[in-house]
């Protein structure tokens, strides 16, 4: 590994810790998940006594409730509230490193799915470039504490289940091992990777289906392939048909009954519509290739290889974002699996170009592009450190008086709204600010969190122009 590559990974990582250490909690998930699940909505205040989670056995416990009585989702809730336990500064450590694995994973997927520690720094930059400029819903996918166990470590525990099976697409003729330990190790991999996430796992499954059936025959099959899907359609069955979904169902949408509804669809497409714009380059760019490709090169089996590859990663990506139109909640950060799969496929891309001599892109063309891209990156990057920094200083100042509030376990604690960064800085960093709010009713379920966690009885955040009413 060169020393430019070195320095390239280590900015890269000290880009995500900054940030990291610049969220503060955020009001509402973190605080509900910091202690043992009571088996009722979110939505719902916490009651007394609210019980921390302070052991693996409390941990167990409120995840087995969790389960039953809320959502599928454990291996994020475990990953949630051990970090709630643990404490937001290892958090903020080990999140970054899973920042900077998923970076290096994206790599590996558009490198064959060849894991090796020699990088081309260039392809790292343009990696996590795209990562930030083409992610909608980019920090709380990042930055967010139960964000990021719900998307990003979950993005990576798949992207690592998927690394052999791209490798065996590419050289499938090569053997990796039959050793027991291999088989169990997929088997297991296969079910964690399985029990993460509803919108993306299903049509994996459906790839690795084909894949395995078309590939059964050949003389490089090996039964860990097998092992994994197997694995991976448990984890996903487990996910699914988790009583807690049926609540979840109910709370979110207040129906008893089917939840599709005009309004609800209507709603979903503008943030499908939105998605897109911000992902319009990439698909604008798959594209094209696709075109030139087909032009160039059409009787390379090489050049077909890559071709098909690239075409499954963008029909996964427009599937899993496309399935959340039936949802009953469609945040920007769902859309992150499938934004995943693009950033893999132009990557793809861009590697053939120089492997196979094409011109995708002209050369005068990626020099505009490179520093359209650098210029992007400076104004939106210093935008969200501003941002990041004056909600950061906001809310330590907000802790600063609740900490200080002499009559805080008698009487609820009353604190002005976090002013909201200008609408400009939020456009200049490419929406990548979080916002943090409660509300006027000390009764909401965010606030009765936030007051259950630091032991006062109440708080009330209200608008400046309010206070002296």
């Amino acid at each position: 590994m060169s020393k430019k590559t070195i320095s390239v990974l280590i900015y890269i990582f000290l880009f995500f810790c900054v940030l990291n250490f610049l969220t503060p909690m955020c009001f509402g998930d973190d605080y509900v998940y910091s202690f043992i699940w009571q088996g009722h909505s979110e939505y719902e205040p916490l009651i007394e006594p609210a019980i921390w989670v302070t052991s693996f056995e409390d941990l167990k416990n409120s995840l087995w409730l969790h389960y039953f009585t809320w959502s599928g989702r454990t291996i994020s809730h475990f990953l949630t509230q051990f970090f709630l336990w643990q404490g937001k500064d290892i958090f903020n450590v080990f999140n970054s490193l899973i920042s900077l694995v998923l970076v290096i994973e994206i790599y590996w997927c558009a490198n064959k799915g060849v894991v090796t520690s020699k990088f081309k720094p260039n392809r790292l930059c343009w990696t996590f470039f795209a990562i930030w400029a083409f992610t909608p819903g980019f920090s709380p996918v990042f930055f967010w504490l139960s964000g990021a166990c719900n998307y990003l470590w979950t993005a990576v525990l798949l992207l690592g289940f998927l690394l052999p099976y791209i490798r065996k697409y590419y050289y499938f003729e090569d053997k990796v091992t039959n050793h027991p330990w291999t088989w169990l190790g997929m088997f297991l991999l296969g079910i964690i990777a399985g029990w993460s996430n509803e919108n993306s796992v299903c049509w994996i499954i459906l790839v690795l289906i084909v894949f395995i059936y078309a590939n059964r025959k050949k003389s490089g099959f090996e039964s860990w392939m097998f092992a994994g899907l197997a694995g991976l359609i448990i984890g996903y069955v487990l996910l699914m048909f988790a009583p807690g979904n049926v609540a979840r169902l109910q709370a979110e949408t207040n129906a008893t009954s089917g939840w599709i509804t005009y309004d609800l669809v209507k709603t979903n497409l503008l943030m499908f519509a939105a998605v897109f714009c911000f992902q319009f380059l990439l698909w604008y760019f798959c594209l094209r290739s696709f075109f030139i490709l087909q032009q160039q090169s059409p009787k390379s089996e090489a050049v077909k290889q890559e071709k098909v590859f690239v075409e499954v990663l963008c029909i996964l990506s427009f599937a899993m974002t496309t399935m959340m139109l039936f949802s009953p909640n469609f945040p920007p950060r769902s859309s992150f699996p499938g934004t995943v799969q693009l950033i893999i496929a132009t990557s793809v891309l861009l590697r053939i170009q120089k492997e196979f001599d094409m011109e995708i892109i002209k050369e005068n063309a990626k020099k505009f592009l490179c520093g359209v891209g650098s210029l992007y990156f400076v104004v939106s990057a210093t935008a969200t450190f501003y941002g990041f920094y004056d909600y950061y200083r906001q809310v330590e100042n907000l802790l600063t008086i609740v900490s200080h509030s002499g009559q805080a376990k008698e009487e609820i604690v009353t604190v002005s709204s976090i002013t909201p960064v200008s609408e400009t800085i939020a456009n200049l960093s490419g929406l990548h600010i979080l916002f943090y709010e409660m509300s006027e009713d000390a009764n909401d379920w965010r606030n009765v969190a936030f007051s259950r966690y630091y032991g006062i009885k109440g708080i009330r955040m209200i608008k400046p122009a309010q206070e002296n009413k």
